[in-house]
């Protein structure tokens, strides 16, 4: 059935230390529902982040919903996402177990951003760079958001007002990316205003209406997704005519066919380990297959991370 799930968003950021630490919220094994967005989005207690609010939480040291939250008011209306793909692809999950890998990737990932930081870095110029004469706010979806591991560019390089839909299906994602979202938002010195919706769902199943993105942002998604091709496909739905699909990703090794033989066997141990990632998929092909000859993408391989140092990274337009 559709069910309604109310939420408040509250966050702090690094600045904020003086107030008291906000428990990470308790999760228990339950049954996946299907949730209604369009609900979700009309519920006068699902809210935004923006900068204003951050950084007034931010310097007050101020962790109440009062401070942090105000009505969502966005550019893109959600809309019910289709209910039998998400039955299909938003599969029951471990409460525990999401908990857990959501820690992981807060604090254990450092090493790996600071390693793409400047491939991403460009990759989001070269982006924003066709976008800097347009009018109205930027929408922009996130699959895979995570702990908002890429709100530092978008806060400090968007040229214009942004509405970012962050789609994840592991909700312990969720504190992690709002304390992310206020310190960048703090620290940004760009004018830019950016509203920030967390949206529980998956990939193969976007809470989006047809050509309603400027652009879909995914990095260390597609490894995880159930369908590469179905989600590749939702995205270039929701793309407007000419929106953007900025993607990194780790990939099977396309030089050293013995060690892209050590990644197909090591796969079934890290889909068990990893919340679903694969070692061993070809990522940049798929994404030329859904996106034409419109990609422009690299293969290339990243001293020091081992089974996913071979990696992928571009933008393909719809």
């Amino acid at each position: 059935g559709i069910h309604r799930r109310r939420r408040m968003a509250t966050t702090t950021s690094s600045i904020a230390r003086a107030a008291p630490p906000r428990p990470r919220p308790h999760a228990s094994h339950r049954p996946r529902t299907v949730a209604s967005a369009t609900a979700r989005a009309n519920d006068e207690d699902y809210v935004v982040i923006d900068r204003r609010r951050a950084l007034m939480m931010a310097f007050a040291g101020c962790a109440c919903a009062a401070c942090a939250a105000s009505p969502a008011e966005a550019m893109v209306k959600l809309i019910e996402s289709d209910v039998a793909a998400s039955m299909t692809y938003d599969v029951a999950r471990d409460a525990g177990l999401d908990a857990t890998f959501a820690r992981g990737m807060a604090t254990m990932m450092n090493g790996f951003e600071s390693a793409v930081k400047e491939r991403k870095r460009a990759l989001f110029e070269r982006l924003f760079a066709t976008m800097r004469d347009g009018a109205g706010e930027l929408a922009m979806c996130e699959i895979g958001a995570g702990t908002l591991p890429n709100i530092d560019f978008i806060a400090s390089m968007a040229p214009r007002a942004v509405d970012l839909i962050a789609i994840d299906p592991n909700d312990a994602m969720r504190a992690f990316a709002e304390d992310n979202l206020a310190a960048a938002l703090a620290a940004s010195d760009n004018a830019t205003e950016v509203n920030v919706r967390f949206v529980h769902g998956v990939a193969e199943a976007l809470p989006l209406p047809d050509n309603s993105m400027d652009v879909v942002v995914s990095t260390l998604t597609l490894c995880s997704v159930v369908d590469q091709r179905v989600a590749l496909k939702e995205i270039r739905r929701v793309l407007k005519p000419g929106g953007a699909f900025l993607f990194l990703e780790h990939v099977l090794s396309e030089t050293d066919p013995k060690f892209a033989e050590l990644q197909e066997k090591l796969t079934p141990l890290q889909i068990k380990a990893a919340d679903g990632c694969h070692l061993n998929r070809r990522t940049l092909d798929v994404i030329r297959d859904e996106f034409s000859a419109h990609v422009d993408g690299e293969y290339y391989e990243l001293d020091g991370f081992w089974l996913i140092a071979p990696q992928v990274s571009g933008i393909a337009v719809a």
